[in-house]
C-alpha cells in the first residue's frame, strides 16, 4: 500500500514530548532502547487478534516502570490505519516513551516515503539493517534519531564487544584466565567512543542463546547474564536489550517467540527484571554513567590486568560537583575477600548496586553499605579501597562524604 493512500490527519496531543525531543535525541539525555518484535509481545499477553491498542496498554506502561526512553519496533506498523498508527505513537509519548521504526528495503514504502511518514506521524527515528555477510553475525545496524525533523545518526551497535564477551564467558574458568586480555581488549578507547550503542551478549537471531553457552551451572549462567548487564549499563553509551532480556530467558526454538510470563514466579528470572528497572533508574540519576565515551576524563581504567582472578574495574567520572562511580566486575565463581583497588577519591564508597544481591537472585555477598578508603597507594592512587568481591558479580560503589566513623 502506498503512504498516500492511508495517510490522514491527526489531532496530536504530545506537544511536551515533540518541545523537548530536541534535547532528548540531541545527546543531553540518557537513552536506553527496548527492541521488540510487536506481534510476538502482544500474543504473550493476548490470544486475540492484534490490537494496537490494546498493545499500547500494556507495553508502554511496561516499558515505562523499567525506565527506557523508547522502543525499537520492527516494521508491523508500517502499513496500518494513520489514526491507529498515529493513537499508539502518542499514547507512548505522553508516557515519556520514544518510538524507532525498523526500515528494511523490502518494505512496501521507498526510504523516502517511509522518512515522510515518520516524520507524519511523530516517529522518533528509524533503525536501517544492512547485513552485508548474508549471516546476520556481522550485520551492521544504523540507528538514526530526529532532532528536528531531520534524521541524525547517533548510534552504532558494540558488535565487538557483545560477541566477544559471549565466546569469553563460554570458557572454563582457567581458560578464561589465559583469554581475559583478549577480552579486555574489545573494551579499547575506540570501543568507548560516542556513537556506539552498547547491547548485552544477546543475538537477537539466535534468541538469546548465547547463555545456554555459559561454562557452568545454571546459577552461574543466571549470575554472567547479570553481570553482563551491569556492566552494560556502567560502560559509556547509550543501551539496548532485547525483549526477554529483562526476564532472563532463553528461547529453544525460533517459533517460541513470545515472552514467557510464568518466568517471573522464578526469583532468578524476577531477580533479573529488578536489575534491569534499578540499571535504568541509576543510568537516568547518575551523571556520571551519562557521560559520553568521546570525553576521555569521563573514564578511567583502574584495574585492567587482572587476568589471575578474571576482576576488571574501572571509574566513571562526571563533571565537577558531582559524584564518581566505581564499577568492579567479578568473572569467576569466587569470592575475593579484602581486594584491594585504587580509586581516586578519599572518603566513604557507598555501594549502590550489587548484581550479587538477593533480590536479583544472586547469593548475598558484598559490602553492607559499602566501604572507606585507606592510605595505601594502589593502581596509581594514594587512596585504596579493601573490598569483598562477590562471586560472578558486578558492583557500583559511589563517592560520598568522609565519615569519620566510616558509616
Amino acid at each position: 500500500m502506498r503512504s498516500s493512500e492511508w495517510l490522514g490527519t491527526w489531532s496530536w496531543d504530545d506537544g511536551d514530548w515533540m518541545r523537548a525531543r530536541p534535547g532528548r535525541h540531541g545527546g543531553e539525555m540518557p537513552l536506553a532502547f527496548y527492541r521488540l518484535r510487536a506481534l510476538d509481545w502482544y500474543l504473550s499477553r493476548f490470544a486475540l487478534p492484534m490490537n494496537w491498542n490494546r498493545l499500547a496498554e500494556e507495553l508502554v506502561p511496561y516499558v515505562a516502570d523499567l525506565g527506557f526512553t523508547h522502543i525499537v519496533l520492527d516494521g508491523a506498523l508500517i502499513g496500518q490505519p494513520h489514526s491507529v498508527v498515529c493513537q499508539f505513537i502518542e499514547t507512548c509519548h505522553i508516557a515519556g516513551v520514544g518510538v524507532v521504526i525498523v526500515y528494511s528495503p523490502l518494505s512496501s514504502m521507498t526510504q523516502p516515503e517511509f522518512l515522510a511518514w515518520c516524520d507524519r506521524c511523530h516517529i522518533d527515528g528509524y533503525e536501517e539493517v544492512i547485513d552485508h555477510s548474508g549471516e546476520g553475525r556481522g550485520a551492521e545496524c544504523r540507528l538514526f534519531l530526529s532532532k528536528t525533523t531531520e534524521p541524525v545518526l547517533v548510534l552504532d551497535p558494540r558488535v565487538r564487544w557483545r560477541l566477544a564477551s559471549a565466546d569469553y564467558l563460554a570458557l572454563s574458568p582457567a581458560e578464561r584466565c589465559r583469554q581475559h586480555a583478549a577480552w579486555i581488549a574489545a573494551l579499547t578507547p575506540r570501543e568507548l567512543s560516542r556513537g556506539l550503542l552498547e547491547q548485552v551478549p544477546d543475538d537477537t537471531t539466535a534468541l538469546g542463546q548465547w547463555r545456554l553457552q555459559v561454562h557452568g551451572d545454571d546459577w552461574q549462567r543466571f549470575a554472567a547474564f547479570r553481570t553482563c548487564l551491569a556492566l552494560m549499563w556502567a560502560l559509556p553509551g547509550d543501551k539496548q536489550v532485547a525483549m526477554g532480556v529483562e526476564l532472563g530467558q532463553v528461547l529453544a526454538e525460533p517459533w517460541e517467540a513470545a515472552l514467557h510470563w510464568p518466568l517471573l514466579f522464578e526469583s532468578r528470572h524476577a531477580g533479573v527484571l529488578r536489575l534491569v528497572a534499578d540499571l535504568n533508574r541509576l543510568y537516568v540519576n547518575e551523571p556520571a554513567l551519562q557521560v559520553r565515551g568521546e570525553d576521555r576524563l569521563g573514564f578511567e581504567w583502574l584495574v585492567d590486568d587482572d587476568s589471575d582472578n578474571c576482576v576488571i574495574v574501572f571509574a566513571r567520572h562526571a563533571e565537577s560537583g558531582h559524584a564518581s562511580l566505581v564499577c568492579v566486575c567479578n568473572f569467576q565463581a569466587c569470592v575475593h575477600y579484602r581486594y584491594r583497588l585504587g580509586v581516586p577519591s578519599a572518603g566513604w564508597w557507598r555501594e549502590t548496586l550489587n548484581s550479587d544481591s538477593v533480590f536479583y537472585g544472586g547469593s548475598n555477598v558484598g559490602n553492607g553499605r559499602g566501604a572507606m578508603t585507606e592510605p595505601i597507594p594502589s593502581h596509581g592512587h594514594a587512596q585504596s579501597l579493601a573490598v569483598t568481591v562477590p562471586p560472578m558479580a558486578a558492583l557500583f560503589l559511589r563517592h560520598e562524604i568522609w565519615f569519620e566513623d566510616g558509616s
